[in-house]
């Protein structure tokens, strides 16, 4: 959904964890009555377990209770009665969980960056402030260097700081705290560099595009993938590149 044309490797991820959990659920509901995945309570728990708690702990355990359960609530959630809808959306406090004009089971940043602020560690701090910044509650499905178009399209907003300063605020986060958060800090980095090398539906025209290419080679010039980032700023320059610039997608 990054891009009409490449899907990030953690995007890839979700949808694959997404379309295996529809699979194993969908055999469950041929045999029986569809049922709330026990994982949601399992997430309830959890949570309520660290609001309860005296004095800091850390919430990454409940973050990825509930990254690991809404894939599988996302498979069920058009099946489940209205009762068990609600009860849900109860469960998953801290989840956006709709089944209107979309269906989205996704974590509210800013309910977990408050959650971080008031009973978290600095490393969860740390993780939600990057995180509210690449995946804002307003933008979407969509990280904040896509900018949305459709319902499961967007382009790519190469031109400016946004990548620069996001792939920083990563690169330190990964660097700070190895041991915190290290699935979901990778994959946004992987993402963000999927982005660079090979997204090709751009928000603006090739004079923009080169420079917020060129401004992010500047910014890191030793890193595995700035020679290829490179060769795509030649191709454009060069009028051979694939980019679909003032991309609609």
């Amino acid at each position: 959904m990054h891009t009409s044309a490449n899907p990030s490797p953690a995007l890839f991820r979700w949808q694959l964890a997404i379309a295996i959990a529809i699979a194993c659920f969908a055999i469950r509901a041929a045999a029986a009555g569809v049922e709330i995945p026990p994982s949601v309570a399992d997430y309830a728990a959890a949570l309520d377990e660290v609001r309860t708690a005296r004095g800091k702990s850390s919430i990454e355990p409940v973050f990825e209770a509930g990254m690991q359960a809404s894939p599988q609530v996302q498979a069920v959630l058009p099946d489940l009665s209205e009762s068990q809808y609600q009860q849900v959306q109860r469960q998953m406090q801290g989840f956006i969980v709709v089944r209107e004009a979309v269906i989205v089971v996704r974590p509210s940043v800013d309910y977990f960056k408050a959650l971080a602020r008031k009973q978290g560690t600095k490393a969860d701090r740390a993780f939600f402030d990057i995180y509210s910044r690449t995946e804002p509650d307003g933008n979407g499905p969509f990280p904040a260097y896509i900018q949305q178009q459709t319902g499961e399209t967007g382009c790519t907003r190469f031109d400016g700081k946004l990548m620069i300063d996001l792939y920083r605020g990563w690169m330190t986060f990964r660097t700070t705290y190895p041991d915190n958060y290290a699935s979901e800090a990778q994959g946004e980095i992987d993402s963000l560099e999927s982005e660079l090398l090979s997204g090709i539906c751009t928000c603006d025209n090739a004079d923009k595009t080169a420079a917020g290419l060129q401004a992010f080679v500047k910014a890191f010039p030793d890193l595995p993938i700035t020679p290829k980032i490179k060769t795509r700023i030649a191709r454009i320059h060069s009028g051979k590149s694939s980019f679909r610039f003032n991309c609609h997608s």
